[in-house]
């Protein structure tokens, strides 16, 4: 009988040789003009759509563009990552029984490998325009977060250790490989307008007398699938493309361009990650602190996770974590969604959803939080992934339908 750390070499060597190849594979057909380089006309079709659609900030629809905050979009990134992590990982120890999950060997390494293709579906579908826009070293950060998540998975490996490994593993050959297959990828500010807050003349007061305004526009646009300079006379009132992203601490004042639907499908799975720290938190302290006479995973725990969470998700929402302007613009953006509802909501959610698997679960768990968990994980699967397929679709037809307007 193999060993754990046999399996994992044999599991290494596959998975290092598919993604190694596949990158030389995609990088002939990235790299069109094969220069070694990844031009701004080489990268995926996001800029193409969103290039000529009109930035709305006022209560925009789901498939209109709007614009986002640097900084918000870096943590609800990885907020988001974690959560589709968890998805994962909850949904695979409903099934721990299933054939593959039987044999702690390299049931780990199914999980894994599972998170990592969730992670591909979350850049395809879900946030596809902040995919394109960030760089390979976001990525590792990004994809990393979803790994996380693996704490929670109940059928490790008898040296547990090697569910690091195997992450760290997967996580190094996939950015090797995207360094492979997009070598020199473009920066936000060549695949993104960009907008900076600034104090205006004008009293604006429900924006504390400043506004957001076009201060980069990306030197290369696309007319029938081929790059131009902007040369164009729509173009020549925008603002040049800057050369580099200001410093670190300036972007609570920078935002870019991104679809509505992508704000908000990282702002419902960024709650759920939040209601499942908080719930995970909550029912630790309750089970070791003797509270309730309960155990970690019981009722009792699973009522005060859920109190804890929506007071922490009340707080975040009502203060915001980036500043009152930030946070304003963003309500703004969400403002036909109801955020705070949805965000409140989602969190109860995730706090819900966390507590059955804070244990390996065992006939022993009560019965409530056994379902309760089990039907929230299936509501938060509906609004992460079809939601985010069906948003995506509807993003693309609303563009189509712009352009056939503007060619009647």
């Amino acid at each position: 009988m193999l060993g754990e750390w046999a399996i994992f070499g044999i599991f290494a060597g596959a998975a290092a040789t598919l993604q190694l190849s596949f990158s030389f594979i995609f990088l002939r057909k990235f790299d069109k003009n094969a220069d070694g380089e990844i031009q701004v006309d080489e990268v995926p079709s996001f800029m193409k759509i969103t290039q000529d659609m009109d930035v709305n900030m006022e209560k925009p629809g789901y498939a209109e563009l709007s614009i986002l905050n640097l900084w918000r979009c870096f943590v609800e990134a990885m907020l988001h990552s974690f959560c589709y992590g968890c998805l994962t990982v909850f949904s695979l120890n409903y099934m721990i029984d299933f054939i593959m999950l039987r044999d702690r060997r390299y049931a780990y390494l199914v999980a894994c490998l599972m998170i990592h293709m969730t992670c591909m579906f979350m850049c395809k579908f879900a946030t596809n325009g902040i995919h394109v826009s960030t760089s390979h070293a976001i990525h590792f950060f990004y994809y990393g977060f979803g790994y996380i998540p693996l704490v929670f998975f109940s059928r490790r490996p008898e040296r547990e250790y090697m569910v690091v490994i195997a992450a760290l593993f997967l996580l190094a050959i996939y950015i090797v490989g995207r360094y492979i297959s997009m070598p020199y990828y473009p920066g936000i500010q060549r695949v993104c307008r960009l907008y900076e807050y600034q104090l205006s003349d004008i009293s604006v007061d429900d924006n504390h007398g400043g506004v957001w305004k076009l201060k980069s526009t990306p030197s290369v646009r696309f007319w029938d699938g081929e790059d131009t300079s902007p040369d164009e006379e729509s173009w020549n009132v925008s603002p040049n493309e800057i050369s580099e992203l200001p410093s670190y601490r300036q972007f609570a004042k920078w935002a870019f361009t991104c679809p509505v639907y992508e704000i908000m499908n990282t702002h419902i799975s960024s709650s759920f990650t939040i209601g499942v720290l908080s719930g995970t938190v909550a029912s630790l302290f309750v089970g070791h602190s003797g509270l309730f006479n309960a155990g970690v995973v019981s009722n009792e725990s699973l009522g005060f996770s859920v109190l804890i969470a929506a007071l922490v998700v009340l707080v975040i929402q009502g203060n915001g974590l980036y500043g009152r302007v930030e946070n304003e613009m963003h309500s703004r953006t969400l403002g036909k969604f109801r955020p705070k509802t949805v965000a409140f909501s989602v969190a109860i959610m995730g706090a819900a959803a966390v507590v059955i698997h804070l244990e390996p679960i065992s006939d022993d768990h009560p019965v409530i939080t056994y379902w309760v968990g089990f039907g929230v994980l299936a509501v938060n699967l509906l609004l992460t992934f079809v939601l985010s397929v069906w948003a995506k679709l509807r993003h693309r037809d609303f563009h189509a339908q712009e352009e056939e307007r503007a060619e009647a």
